[in-house]
């Protein structure tokens, strides 16, 4: 995997902040690339849309990044939850045919990768199974810089910053 950048995404959210990769060399980051695909099947745009306005609505702006919205996925994370919660935006979570990847931060803080549709039982096949991979490989790299003290969350203005200049990222080589 090539060296990727970790940039904002979408900041205007009172409860949390998204983050996203931008892959060295490509103009559009992971996250985008997922949206523009599946906006772009009329099959899928729906799925698409109700995923964005969960994301916007009930994480960004709602009810932040509670741990029962997101699945666990090896390192990463993946949304739409489990049929077991109810979300207003999502219509159908039993058949919910889209998996977005991402890895939760904190309630503040989501970093968004990727995604696929879900076309087998587990992530690891199917059509999901290069963005799980892909997921996994970005979340571990993330989570390592937090470890190393490279980079830190300063939960009161909900965004990543170096850690020792103090200073907001707005985008995180790795």
């Amino acid at each position: 995997m090539s060296n990727f950048a970790l940039e904002i995404f979408d900041d205007e959210g009172s409860k949390c902040i998204f983050y996203t990769v931008l892959i060295d060399g490509e103009e559009k980051s992971e996250v985008e690339k997922f949206f523009i695909k599946f906006y772009n099947i009329p099959e899928m745009k729906m799925y698409a849309s109700e995923l964005a306005r969960f994301l916007t609505n009930t994480i960004g702006e709602k009810k932040g990044a509670i741990d029962a919205y997101f699945r666990e996925e090896k390192n990463a994370h993946a949304v739409p939850p489990y049929p077991s919660v109810e979300i207003e935006e999502i219509s159908i979570l039993d058949f919910f045919p889209l998996r977005l990847y991402c890895l939760r931060i904190s309630s503040s803080c989501v970093i968004l990768f990727n995604g696929g549709e879900k076309t087998s039982r587990t992530a690891q096949g199917g059509a999901t199974s290069m963005s799980f991979h892909d997921a996994n490989i970005f979340a571990e790299k993330i989570l390592k810089a937090f470890a190393n003290n490279e980079i830190k969350l300063c939960e009161k203005e909900r965004e990543i910053l170096d850690y020792f200049e103090k200073t907001k990222i707005t985008e995180i080589l790795f």
